[in-house]
């Protein structure tokens, strides 16, 4: 190899390391003032420098003071609900559909899976005002209930499209033998179809619970009071009262927020790993 490529080979590898660590900062620096800043006291942010260390490691009582004097309990307590309620329940009824899209002689089953996919194409907004006065007339506005059915219904179109791209993957012979052995559709589905799909499983769990978990527009429009509200449209709120008032607690709160997530993720990893390069091995 010549002297001038390997400079230029070099060049392009340092440029390019240069632009990940430059991204990896702009990612970085947010959450280190994040996390310093949860440390601090209110006085103590007043009186030093923004991104000074913290010296008085005041976290507990700042974690303490935004479960109960800013009652972020409620709302923390509510998106962990319906994160896990409305996640769980999009990938069972998912996993359903797409089972019987794929492995059952359906008439018109692509026809059907095009109807449920087409949920994908539309942006929430535009469902937003028919949804609302629906609620209204079915008394299901500022109920747990009502968002946990939004928020299943929402999930559904993207956990169908992944499962039934998964099933298309999959052998044959599996069902096939199944069959012969004498499993009903159901047993082929719980005691064949799934065990093999934990990988899918998994990045639909992260994907749809960090939906859930991060979502605004829905609960800001489908909720009022504190008992019902999800935790991100509290964090806005609590923003808007204490963010000139309290900036320690306000930190607190959203890196208590981000908290839940960073553990899912680091509890499904494998699994989710897995099911990237099966996706991508699919595709």
């Amino acid at each position: 190899m010549a002297v001038s490529d390997r400079v230029k080979i070099i060049t392009n590898k340092t440029i390019v390391f240069i632009f990940v660590i430059a991204i990896c900062l702009m990612w970085l620096i947010p959450i280190y003032f994040m996390i310093i800043l949860a440390f601090k006291t209110k006085r103590e942010y007043g009186l030093s420098a923004f991104w000074a260390f913290p010296q008085s490691g005041a976290l507990f009582d700042n974690i303490k003071y935004v479960l109960v004097t800013t009652k972020m309990a409620k709302p923390f307590a509510s998106s962990m609900t319906y994160s896990l309620i409305g996640s769980a329940a999009a990938i069972l009824f998912s996993s359903l559909a797409a089972f019987g899209i794929t492995k059952l002689k359906i008439k018109g089953a692509f026809t059907i899976f095009i109807i449920i996919w087409s949920g994908m194409i539309f942006p929430i907004q535009i469902y937003l005002i028919p949804l609302y006065k629906t609620y209204l007339t079915l008394n299901l506005y500022n109920t747990k209930l009502g968002l946990i059915l939004i928020y299943i219904a929402i999930s559904i179109p993207f956990c169908v499209f992944v499962f039934r791209n998964y099933f298309l993957s999959m052998p044959k012979d599996y069902h096939e033998a199944a069959k012969i052995e004498g499993c009903t559709n159901f047993q082929i589905y719980q005691k064949v179809i799934m065990p093999n799909a934990l990988g899918p499983v998994a990045v639909l769990a992260l994907f749809q619970i960090s939906y859930i978990w991060n979502d605004l527009i829905l609960g800001m429009v489908l909720s009022s009071s504190q008992d019902i509200r999800p935790v991100m449209n509290a964090l806005a709120l609590l923003n808007s009262v204490y963010s000139g008032t309290n900036v320690p607690a306000v930190m607190t709160a959203n890196l208590m927020a981000s908290i839940p997530i960073i553990i899912l993720y680091l509890i499904l990893q494998k699994y989710f790993i897995q099911g990237l390069k099966i996706q991508v091995s699919g595709s």
